[in-house]
């Protein structure tokens, strides 16, 4: 019975990392006004150092992320918008003409094509940046370039995206807790695809660089 009322019990630990993830949601959902790419690479640091690793402080970590990477995560937030906005004509083009006509086909295929390819480069493009300091077209052709070597993490995690969006359409307050249990889940594969490329840092490394992402 002692045990339960000791704040470093599993059950206490575990409610607040609950209590850590309703914050960091929060401050994430006040923040993507400001720009969604920047809020996005912050939330993904603060998931994976402060939530899965315990390190640092939620708000401080999250501020931290996204101070360090907003002008090129705002820059690729807004390429991504744009790209969007883009798709979003072609596909509403595509829809407007006759299905039946061999160019109205392959005109819808294409685009549907593209549009695929765009969300597959978005699971990764955040997670990246928030990893690793590259110039936005060496991110962009990175995220591009994992995403379709992992196929099926990717694929994995943008149904978990998809399902996500929907939950929200369907219950908007989920807003408040849906991005950062998705932030969450989507680090147990997202690392272990990071894994395969960073090499572990040799003892000489290890005294001037903190690897905490390599920590049990």
């Amino acid at each position: 019975m002692n045990d339960f009322f000791n704040v470093d019990n599993k059950f206490f630990s575990a409610m607040g990392k609950v209590a850590d993830m309703l914050v960091l949601n929060i401050v994430f959902v006040l923040t993507v006004w400001l720009g969604i790419g920047p809020a996005c690479t912050a939330l993904y640091y603060a998931t994976m150092k402060n939530i899965r690793k315990s390190r640092g402080y939620t708000i401080r970590v999250y501020f931290h992320s996204f101070r360090q990477n907003f002008r090129q995560g705002f820059i690729c937030g807004v390429i991504q918008v744009v790209m969007a906005i883009m798709l979003l004509w072609c596909y509403q083009t595509a829809m407007a003409m006759n299905p039946e006509s061999t160019f109205g086909q392959v005109y819808y295929a294409g685009v549907g094509v593209i549009v695929f390819l765009f969300a597959y480069l978005s699971i990764f493009l955040y997670p990246i940046l928030s990893r690793f300091t590259l110039g936005v077209g060496t991110l962009f052709k990175m995220a591009f370039t994992l995403s379709l070597r992992n196929f099926f993490i990717t694929l994995a995690l943008l149904i978990l995206l998809v399902a996500g969006a929907l939950g929200i359409y369907l219950i908007p307050p989920l807003v408040f807790v849906i991005p950062s249990v998705y932030s969450l889940l989507s680090t147990f594969l997202i690392e272990r695809v990071f894994r395969k490329y960073m090499p572990k840092p040799d003892a000489q490394e290890e005294s001037t660089v903190d690897a905490w992402w390599l920590e049990d």
